[in-house]
């Protein structure tokens, strides 16, 4: 091979693997984003007690989509409005190499030191002594991790911002004074923005098995945005009260599958962008997408799980109360995450995510007819693993703990204030970027914490 063709083939293996590193990176986003990031559809009061109890504590409107069964023991109208606002912290201690073992150039900022405000509202009315009906706006879903484009992780992601807005109708029933039902339905809008920087330079060296260029030479940046406007689920629950001091409640969420519709971009200088748009052309048979240098289309399927409450609450006196609650989630149901862009498939990848459950316990205590204290512990499994967390989603299991206070200004208006703190330590991360993503490492740990701030007012008519 002459010196011509050896730089023909050179630029050629350039260009198959900037074309494989815009497929890669517009996977690996989407992967984690099935992760870690649910959301108690809580109240002030609920995140106090470290959402022990559910929606049982008497004319709770969250029942309206926590669980609606509830509501059915309601004995007027309600209407209540909560913001809340989490402040997830996560910094990394290790190192970042290139695919020849060279440091990554850049800082190490923390991703996650953005207070993420979110609301809940929820309405209720009961029709007669046996039926309510209820309306609510919840975020069940919620994360942003934003890093800039320059740190030294930017191969493995540099912003990830996800929303899921639910509007739910549901109605409870309420079969004699000791059981209760509840059936809603709810519509779902999740949007997702996924960028991530691209390391074609060390992709090349990955693929040539030498160094034919410096890695981090040549970084093109990559932006996915993603939308669903509707998707559909349902959800049901029952009460029981065994006595006149217990109740017990159980709720089913149903996953939600959808699939969510947008576009990439791709950022980077005229060479760049040049190389990924021949790189199909140049080697037909090598199975490469063919990708738009100026933007295209891209579509992935993003399934919500389904999740069941078992709740417990006991009366102990007129002062006192005390809750207990167990959730589960099927994390486990996503099976393969498939991204397409104009009507082919990029790639498939299979899921490595578990079931999770949280315990909480928690409570109230009346200190007169206008002030009640609120207290709570709980234990927070996190579907992640090694395998597969990284800078987007660097969670680990959460101890919580929480406290907060209630004023009952009137018989119809309250205001509630709730503070939670979750403890996670230390989460190991030991990553080796795909190919197509530049090849380089990732190994070390996340120091990770968080704090949730909540304020409810709630009018009872």
């Amino acid at each position: 091979m002459n010196q011509h063709d050896s730089h023909r083939f050179t630029r050629f293996g350039t260009q198959a693997s900037l074309a494989l590193a815009v497929a890669a990176a517009l996977i690996l986003p989407l992967r984690v984003e099935a992760g870690s990031f649910q959301l108690p559809t809580d109240n002030a009061a609920g995140w106090a007690r470290a959402n022990a109890g559910g929606s049982l504590f008497a004319n709770d409107p969250t029942a309206v989509y926590n669980n609606p069964a509830a509501m059915a023991f309601f004995t007027a109208p309600v209407m209540q409005v909560t913001g809340t606002g989490i402040r997830p912290s996560a910094k990394f201690n290790g190192e970042f190499k290139d695919q020849q073992g060279n440091a990554v150039s850049g800082n190490n900022p923390n991703g996650f030191g953005k207070v993420i405000p979110f609301p809940n509202m929820a309405f209720a009315m009961p029709l007669n002594d046996r039926i309510t009906l209820g309306a609510s706006v919840t975020v069940p879903y919620g994360l942003v991790s934003e890093y800039n484009p320059t740190w030294q992780g930017r191969y493995f992601g540099t912003k990830t911002s996800l929303q899921s807005i639910a509007l739910s109708f549901s109605a409870g029933f309420k079969v004699s004074d000791q059981f209760s039902l509840g059936f809603g339905i709810v519509g779902q809008r999740t949007k997702a923005q996924l960028n991530t920087m691209l390391d074609p330079t060390g992709t090349a060296d990955a693929l040539f098995g030498a160094p034919v260029y410096p890695p981090q030479a040549a970084d093109v940046q990559l932006n996915v945005t993603l939308k669903k406007n509707m998707a559909l689920g349902y959800f049901a629950g029952a009460v029981f009260k065994p006595t006149a001091a217990d109740t017990l409640g159980l709720s089913y969420h149903s996953r939600i599958n959808q699939t969510l519709s947008g576009s990439y971009a791709l950022y980077g200088g005229a060479l760049g962008l040049g190389l990924i748009q021949g790189g199909p052309l140049l080697f037909p048979n090598a199975g490469l997408p063919v990708l738009n240098p100026n933007g295209a289309s891209a579509n992935a399927v993003l399934n919500t799980p389904a999740f069941a409450n078992l709740d417990w609450l006991h009366v102990v006196n007129d002062r006192f109360s005390i809750a207990a609650s167990l959730k589960w989630t099927q994390w486990s149901s996503f099976g393969t995450l498939t991204l397409t862009s104009g009507g082919s498939t990029l790639v498939s990848l299979p899921e490595k995510y578990k079931n999770t459950t949280i315990y909480s316990l928690g409570g109230d205590y009346k200190l007169n007819d206008q002030w009640t204290l609120r207290a709570g512990i709980g234990y927070d499994q996190t579907p992640t693993n090694i395998v597969s967390r990284d800078p987007r989603i660097p969670d680990g299991s959460r101890r919580l703990l929480g406290m907060g206070i209630g004023y009952k200004a009137s018989e119809h208006m309250s205001v509630d204030f709730g503070y939670q703190h979750q403890f996670v330590g230390k989460t190991q991360v030991n990553l080796t970027n795909q190919v197509g993503l530049g090849a380089g490492t990732m190994v070390g740990s996340f120091d990770d914490h968080g704090d949730v701030f909540s304020l409810t007012g709630t009018y009872r008519f």
